[in-house]
């Protein structure tokens, strides 16, 4: 019979939607920090980005699927989206150390949050639960007391989002059935 994981990864977000660049620092989180595995929590409602609404979770959820089916050490986590209201992510994870106590748990962030970090509700009960780890795509460190994962990988849901509105190619920059998902679901034409 299995123990109990020793290290888990928690990347949370909006995934709105998806992309390459969350999958490859998200990799090379899982093999840095020899984590059992790395959980991708969809987020419902993002406390911070509340000005621009979201593809519908449903939609996102699809997505996040597709681009994680079939990969190793990558997992899926929609909780988020059967609670009411925002998501805040003091909820997951104490969710998550209930059912793993023993567990290290290790929360991944992207270096386009850390400077509202401090906003989270509860954050210092969050920073005495996860071990934070930046997430940077930008390429560039941050002096900051986390430990950090960086690749330049210039590819951010923004953009995906307005090249599919002005009809362009999102190929490579999304997993094959990802990009193949969004053209049968028809979102982000509209954005």
């Amino acid at each position: 019979m299995n123990s109990q994981p020793k290290k888990i990864g928690l990347y949370g977000g909006t995934f709105d939607p998806i992309h390459n660049g969350h999958l490859i620092l998200a990799r090379d989180a899982r093999e840095l920090f020899q984590l059992d595995y790395v959980v991708f929590i969809l987020a419902k409602i993002s406390p911070h980005k509340l000005g621009r609404p979201p593809a519908t979770a449903e939609h996102r959820r699809q997505l996040v699927h597709s681009a994680l089916e079939g990969e190793e050490g990558f997992q899926f986590d929609d909780s988020e989206l059967h609670r009411a209201g925002p998501s805040f992510t003091i909820d997951t994870v104490r969710a998550y150390k209930e059912r793993f106590p023993e567990t290290q748990l290790y929360y991944f962030i992207g270096d386009d949050n850390v400077d509202e970090l401090d906003t989270w509700k509860d954050i210092e009960e969050l920073k005495q639960l996860v071990q934070f780890v930046i997430l940077s795509r930008a390429g560039t460190p941050f002096f900051l007391s986390y430990p950090m994962v960086t690749r330049r990988v210039e590819i951010s849901s923004t953009e995906i989002r307005n090249r599919i509105a002005r009809g362009q190619s999102v190929r490579y920059m999304v997993p094959h059935s990802t990009c193949t998902l969004i053209e049968q679901l028809g979102i982000y034409r509209n954005d």
